[in-house]
C-alpha cells in the first residue's frame, strides 16, 4: 500500500492544515474520512459510506449538511467532474461502490448546460470525458453523492 511519504498519487491542492497526516497511509480513516489521494503535502479525503446519499443533483449538497452536521470540519465539498476523475484513479484506497459495485454513478458539481444537465461520474471506466463511464442526464434524476475534503499537511 502506497503512503503519504510517496508523491506517485493524484495531483491535488491545500485547504485545511494537518502535519499528523504525513506518517498516513492511504486507505487510513483520518479527519472523519477515508484518506484517499496525495500529492506533495496535500491529501484528500472522502466521506464514509456511511455517509453516501442517493439524491437527484438539485439536491446533492445534502451530502455535504450530513457530513459536516456527523463528522464535523465544515469544510467538506461536492466533487467536481474532474475531482471524481482523481476519485475514480484511487478508488483502491476508499471504501466506494466504485471499487465493489461499478454500476455506481456519483454527481458532479460540473455543469453540461445551465439549464437541465449535469455531469455524472461512472466508476467502471472512467478515465476522460469521452469514457463511457462518464455521462450527462438531468438534473431530477438521482445518483449517488458523497463529500470530500481537501486537507493541507
Amino acid at each position: 500500500m502506497a503512503d503519504l511519504t510517496s508523491d506517485s498519487l493524484c495531483n491535488i491542492c491545500c485547504v485545511h492544515y494537518n502535519a499528523g497526516l504525513r506518517c498516513c497511509a492511504l486507505g487510513t480513516v483520518v479527519e472523519g474520512g477515508n484518506l484517499f489521494a496525495k500529492s506533495g503535502s496535500v491529501a484528500w479525503i472522502v466521506a464514509p459510506k456511511t455517509y453516501e446519499l442517493t439524491r437527484s443533483w438539485y439536491c446533492r449538497n445534502d451530502a455535504v449538511t450530513l457530513a459536516n452536521d456527523n463528522i464535523g470540519c465544515g469544510d467538506w465539498f461536492i466533487p467536481s467532474m474532474e475531482d471524481l476523475f482523481l476519485g475514480n484513479a484511487c478508488r483502491d484506497f476508499w471504501d466506494t461502490c466504485g471499487s465493489s459495485n461499478t454500476s455506481c454513478g456519483y454527481w458532479s458539481t460540473t455543469s453540461y448546460n445551465t439549464t437541465s444537465c449535469s455531469w455524472v461520474v461512472r466508476f467502471s471506466n472512467c478515465a476522460n470525458v469521452l469514457d463511457s463511464g462518464c455521462f450527462f442526464t438531468f438534473r431530477n434524476n438521482t445518483y449517488c453523492v458523497r463529500a470530500f475534503r481537501k486537507v493541507f499537511y
